[in-house]
């Protein structure tokens, strides 16, 4: 069974910022995330949970109760002879009250962590799936840097050769409109390139722009088989999220139950009346007879078949997404293979035709139509590899794993 990491990385002490000073590698994109914004929020919740927790041990929600009171009595005689009264209650609660407040704590930090540790993988899963966008861009760039610089050496040709009057005006045309093709679409991918490298960058927090994005665009390591995978769904950190969830809820359930019973007073008194000292001791207790906590007690217990329908739910869809998600794996891999046979014969291509073109063996249009397949060629690889490393990126980090 894999060992989930996740829920650790996102539960340890966290810095108030951070910085940039290296380029942004995979490995480096799984430590940032780890002080992202939003898992930096998730951890101050789970210490908000943590703080009422150690805030659910007192004895008593009721106070101790001091009663002062002091007068003179007015006799028929006219004697003014003064009169005092002192107390002092002390609260029990019973039914087991203060334990049952405790257990519902625990519980509660319990699943805050738990859902805490399910917001890191979440936090994760989207730098990485940006951190690959970035990557693929810089590729694609790339490729659009190549076709940009073939179209401007195809235009240079047949410029010269038009002078010479070996091609038609048409064919001249035709390549100036392909460079400008060609150099508009290069802009357009750098700009893509900038754009998803800044949400990268709002994603992890980081106070500028890193020198650079460098890693392969698809992770190493094969994924686990489909058996296990699924056997080790219930690891799975929004599973283990869920059922925090249903203990929580439930033992919310027995502290409302036990919050029926009444808070015991046991009192001391003392009186001064007429020059006589007096002591008496006693007891007080509500009647729980108008208000015995059911409202919040039903609420509860309904929570709990909220919680627990939930948890079902949750369980279905991890099935549902691990089943998808290995498949998207599997099909992925297999266009991708199948096109990497293909990518260096295309690399060729497009180096032949401009050279036959160059050299007058053939016509603008077929150096156009040879170099626009090899290219798309190239350009199908990316996206398969693209396609690739997201499937295997999902299938990782919501298995609980971290691919590198």
């Amino acid at each position: 069974m894999a060992s989930l990491v996740l829920g650790v990385l996102w539960l340890v002490g966290t810095p108030a910022s951070v910085e940039a000073a290296e380029p942004l590698t995979r490995a480096r994109v799984v430590e940032l995330a780890r002080v992202a914004p939003t898992a930096r929020r998730a951890g101050a919740e789970v210490g908000v949970a943590r703080a009422e927790r150690g805030a659910a041990g007192v004895f008593s929600l009721s106070n101790p109760v001091v009663a002062v009171a002091g007068g003179l009595r007015v006799n028929r005689d006219g004697r003014p002879p003064p009169a005092a009264q002192a107390s002092f209650a002390f609260p029990f609660d019973l039914g087991g009250q203060q334990s049952a407040r405790i257990d519902a704590a625990e519980e509660a930090l319990r699943a805050a962590e738990a859902m805490g540790a399910d917001t890191g993988r979440r936090v994760l899963l989207a730098a990485l799936l940006q951190h690959a966008q970035v990557v693929r861009d810089e590729q694609e760039l790339v490729l659009a840097r190549a076709r940009r610089d073939l179209a401007r050496g195809l235009l240079t040709t047949v410029e010269r050769r038009r002078a010479a009057g070996e091609i038609r005006e048409t064919d001249a045309a035709l390549a100036t409109l392909q460079a400008a093709r060609e150099a508009a679409a290069a802009v357009t991918v750098e700009g893509a390139r900038d754009a998803d490298l800044a949400v990268l960058v709002a994603l992890l927090g980081l106070e500028a722009l890193p020198p650079g994005v460098e890693g392969p665009l698809v992770p190493g390591g094969e994924a686990p088989s489909l058996a296990t995978l699924l056997q080790e769904a219930g690891e799975r950190t929004d599973v283990r999220a869920a059922v925090a969830q249903l203990a929580s809820a439930k033992a919310k359930v027995v502290r409302e139950r036990a919050a029926r019973w009444p808070t015991l007073s046991v009192s001391a008194q003392y009186e001064l009346d007429e020059g006589a000292h007096i002591g008496m001791l006693g007891i007080a207790a509500p009647l729980p007879m108008l208000n015995a906590n059911r409202s919040a007690a039903a609420a509860a217990a309904a929570e709990v078949g909220v919680a627990d329908a939930q948890l079902g739910a949750t369980r279905a869809e991890a099935t549902g997404q691990i089943r998808q998600l290995h498949a998207r794996y599997t099909s992925t891999r297999a266009a991708l293979e199948a096109l990497a046979e293909v990518a260096e014969l295309a690399k060729r291509a497009a180096a032949l035709a401009q050279r036959s073109f160059e050299l007058g063996e053939s016509d603008t249009y077929s150096a156009l139509l040879v170099r626009r397949e090899a290219l798309d060629a190239q350009l199908a690889l990316l996206q398969a590899e693209h396609a690739h490393a997201n499937a295997k990126i999902e299938l990782f980090v919501l298995s609980g794993r971290v691919p590198r």
